[in-house]
C-alpha cells in the first residue's frame, strides 16, 4: 500500500514498512527450498554416467549456486503463472518540468553537488551491449557515432564526469582537487575485453585509472521446460546473459557494492551506455532524490504519440512497474485522461535510475534468496542441435517495488534522451539521429547565451564539448554577443 506524506509527498511512491515484502512469503520460499535439487540430481546421473564429461559439466557452472539456479526457475515458473492476472493501471506520481520553483530546483542541483564534491554519489553504467545491429563488431560505447570531434560514446561520457567533478569542487569552493567520482562500468563477457582496451588506449580520458571499475554482467544457464539444464556440448552447459537486472547480484559479487558503501558513498546516478544525451550524474536528479530520502529514483520522458514502442511506469498488482508496450492493450496504449487530453500511460522508461547504496545492499539480499524473472521460450543451441528452451532474465526495474521510497522526475526528452540502437537509414535512434539531438542541444545553449550561429549547410547544430560545458552553464561569458561558426565549439 502506498500512502501520501510531506509537502512533496504526491511526487513520490512511498510505501509503509509493514507492507514491504523484501523476500519471498514463507510459504514461497519453503516450497522452493523443499523442490529436489533437480539440477544436482543432473549433474550426479551425468558423472555416474561419464566421470570426467560430468565433472567437466559441473566445472563449467563455475562455482554458482545450484540450489540458487534450482529456486529461480520455480520462482519464474510460479510468477509467470500467476502474473497474467495482475491489473495493469496508469501511474502519476511524477515531479513534472513545470513543478518545482527555481529555488527549489537550484537547491537540488547544489545538494547533489555536494554529494559529488562529498564523494557520496558515484556512477553506475551498463555497458554489456555490442554494435552488431548498428554495423559495428566493437562495444556500443566504442562507437564514434558521427559527431564533428569524433568522439566515441565512452569518451563524451568521461569528459561529463570530469567536468561534473569540476563544477562540485566550484560550487563547493574546494582548494584541493575534487574527489574522483567511482565510475562503475558493467561489462558483457562479448564487450569486457574491448572496452578495458579502449580505456587504456585513450588513457581512460583524463580520469584516474584507478576511479573506473569495470565488472560483468551474470548469467544463468538456459533450462528445459522441467528445469533441468541444457547442454550446449557434452562437456559445456548453455548460457545466457542474465539481464540487466543482473547488476545487483554482479555489484556484489565483484565486491563493489561493498567498496562503495566501505567509502561512504550514498547514492548511485545509473544510465545506459547507448544514450547520447545522458546527463551523467545529473545533479539536480541526484538531489532531489537524495534530500527526499528516495531510496530508488527514475528519470523520464513523456511518451512522443501513441505508437511509440517504449515501455511506461505504471503499477500492476498495485505495485510500481515498468509494462512494456507489447503488454499495453490498444484502449490503454491510447487512452487519455479526459480532465487533461493526455496519455494516461504517459511516463516512458527510459533507463536512467536513481539507487542508494543502503538499498542496494537490501535488494541484493532479496535476489539471492531466489526470486522471479522473466521467461524467455527460445531456440537453445545444445548438443543434440537446437532445442527448445526456457532462458531466465531480470530487467533491472523488477526490484523496485522492494524501495520504500521511489522517485520519478520528468526530463525534456531533447535534453537527455537521444538512444542509439538501430543502423543509420532506420527510422529512428539511429547515430545519426542521436548525433542530430546533440548538436541541436549545443546550439540551444549557444543561442541562449547570446552567441549568432553561423552553421555549415545541413548541419544540425554546434558540439559544445563537456569541457566547455556540462548542461549548458558557463556560455555567456565565453560567447555571448558573438557569432559561433561552424559545429565544433573549440574550449
Amino acid at each position: 500500500m502506498y500512502v501520501h506524506t510531506s509537502p512533496l509527498a504526491k511526487f513520490f511512491c512511498i510505501k509503509h514498512r509493514s507492507a514491504l515484502s523484501c523476500s519471498p512469503s514463507k510459504a514461497k520460499l519453503a516450497h522452493t527450498r523443499a523442490m529436489p535439487g533437480r539440477i544436482r540430481e543432473q549433474l550426479q546421473g551425468l558423472i555416474e554416467r561419464d566421470k570426467k564429461g560430468g565433472e567437466l559439466v559441473q566445472a563449467d557452472l563455475q562455482g554458482n549456486d545450484v540450489e540458487y539456479m534450482d529456486r529461480v526457475f520455480v520462482a519464474s515458473k510460479e510468477a509467470a503463472s500467476s502474473g497474467k492476472h495482475q491489473s495493469i493501471e496508469p501511474y502519476s506520481n511524477v515531479l513534472k518540468l513545470t513543478d518545482g520553483s527555481e529555488h527549489e530546483r537550484q537547491q537540488w542541483s547544489r545538494h547533489g553537488l555536494g554529494l559529488v564534491a562529498q564523494g557520496k554519489a558515484a556512477i553506475l553504467l551498463l555497458a554489456g551491449g555490442q554494435g552488431t545491429r548498428l554495423g559495428s563488431p566493437l562495444p556500443k560505447g566504442c562507437m564514434d557515432v558521427g559527431l564533428p570531434s569524433g568522439k566515441t560514446l565512452f569518451q563524451v561520457q568521461a569528459e561529463r564526469i570530469l567536468k561534473l567533478q569540476q563544477l562540485a569542487s566550484q560550487e563547493h569552493h574546494q582548494q584541493q582537487p575534487p574527489k574522483p567520482m567511482r565510475w562503475l562500468i558493467m561489462t558483457s563477457p562479448f564487450t569486457h575485453k574491448d572496452t578495458l582496451s579502449h580505456f587504456q588506449q585513450h588513457n581512460y580520458f583524463g580520469l584516474q585509472p584507478s576511479q573506473v571499475s569495470f565488472f560483468q554482467q551474470g548469467w544463468l544457464p538456459c533450462f528445459t521446460e522441467n528445469g533441468e539444464l541444457i547442454l550446449e556440448t557434452p562437456c559445456t552447459v548453455a548460457k545466457a546473459p542474465d539481464g540487466n537486472g543482473g547488476v545487483f547480484l554482479a555489484l556484489h559479487k565483484s565486491g563493489l557494492l561493498d567498496m562503495l558503501a566501505q567509502e561512504g558513498v550514498e547514492s548511485v546516478d545509473c544510465y545506459c551506455v547507448d544514450n547520447l544525451l545522458a546527463r551523467i550524474g545529473d545533479p539536480q536528479f541526484l538531489g532531489y532524490c537524495h534530500s527526499h530520502g528516495a531510496e530508488v529514483g527514475a528519470r523520464v520522458v513523456a511518451r512522443a504519440h501513441v505508437q511509440e514502442k517504449v515501455g511506461v511506469f505504471a503499477t500492476r498488482g498495485g505495485e510500481l512497474s515498468v509494462v512494456e508496450y507489447s503488454e499495453l492493450t490498444p484502449e490503454q496504449a491510447g487512452a487519455c485522461d479526459p480532465s487533461t487530453g493526455e496519455l494516461q500511460f504517459k511516463w516512458s522508461n527510459i533507463c536512467m535510475h536513481y539507487f542508494s547504496v543502503s538499498w542496494l545492499q537490501k535488494v541484493h539480499a532479496h535476489l539471492a534468496q531466489g526470486t522471479a524473472y522473466h521467461i524467455a521460450r527460445k531456440q537453445i543451441p545444445s548438443k543434440d542441435g537446437p532445442v527448445q528452451g526456457i532462458k531466465l532474465e531480470l530487467f533491472i526495474f523488477d526490484p523496485f517495488p522492494t524501495a520504500n521510497k521511489v522517485a520519478l522526475m520528468e526530463v525534456a526528452r531533447s535534453e537527455h534522451f537521444a538512444p542509439v540502437k538501430n543502423a543509420r537509414g532506420s527510422a529512428s535512434d539511429t547515430p545519426d539521429t542521436a548525433r542530430d539531438a546533440f548538436l541541436a542541444l549545443g546550439a540551444k545553449w549557444l543561442q541562449d547565451a547570446g552567441a549568432k550561429l553561423e552553421l555549415p549547410p545541413g548541419c544540425a547544430g554546434v558540439e559544445v564539448p563537456a569541457a566547455v560545458s556540462y548542461g549548458g552553464e558557463g556560455l555567456r561569458g565565453l560567447v555571448g554577443g558573438k557569432v559561433v561558426a561552424g559545429d565544433l565549439l573549440q574550449p
